[in-house]
């Protein structure tokens, strides 16, 4: 009977101490990504476009043109991981996630045609079009102005910085 007291309490110990960890703070998780449009955008990284940046739009936006062709396709803003094609990874489908994800205000707005690509007119035209996603008429784009809609704060703009800017290699 002892023996058997001896390894309940041992087996309710080391549940206890399992349990018992601290749970991770929400500060300590790794912010998302911040989109490649957004990026190569927002040059000082102080999480809004400003007037000076979506006059220099056309100019930033062509260092996502990795090809040279003069236009910008979804490949390029979201370039496959590790060089792997979408869709590559054991368990899922390939091509895109199910369900229609409505289009993120930036391409929207950049890609006035909509066919998926971001031409060289519409590059040059890139400052006038985001202009028009500014609600607020600041001069200036906000993370809510960006947002997609229906997302809440937090989800679809650019993270906050708390280290120093980085030069958006590997930003995805």
């Amino acid at each position: 009977m002892k023996l058997y007291s001896t390894q309940w309490l041992i087996a309710l110990a080391a549940s206890v101490g399992a349990s018992a960890q601290p749970p991770q703070a929400p500060g300590n998780r790794r912010p998302p990504p911040v989109p490649p449009l957004i990026a190569v955008l927002d040059s000082d990284r102080d999480r809004v476009i400003s007037a000076a940046e979506i006059e220099a739009a056309a100019e930033a936006l062509a260092k996502l043109d990795k090809n040279g062709d003069g236009q910008i396709t979804l490949e390029e803003i979201h370039p496959p991981r590790d060089g792997k094609p979408k869709g590559d990874k054991p368990g899922k489908p390939p091509g895109p996630p199910p369900g229609d994800r409505p289009v993120p205000p930036l391409i929207k707005a950049l890609d006035a045609d909509g066919d998926g690509t971001i031409s060289a007119s519409e590059l040059a035209g890139a400052p006038e079009s985001l202009k028009s996603l500014d609600k607020d008429g600041d001069g200036q784009l906000s993370p809510e102005e960006v947002r997609p809609q229906g997302l809440p704060p937090g989800r679809g703009g650019p993270p906050p910085h708390d280290g120093p800017p980085d030069d958006g290699a590997g930003v995805e």
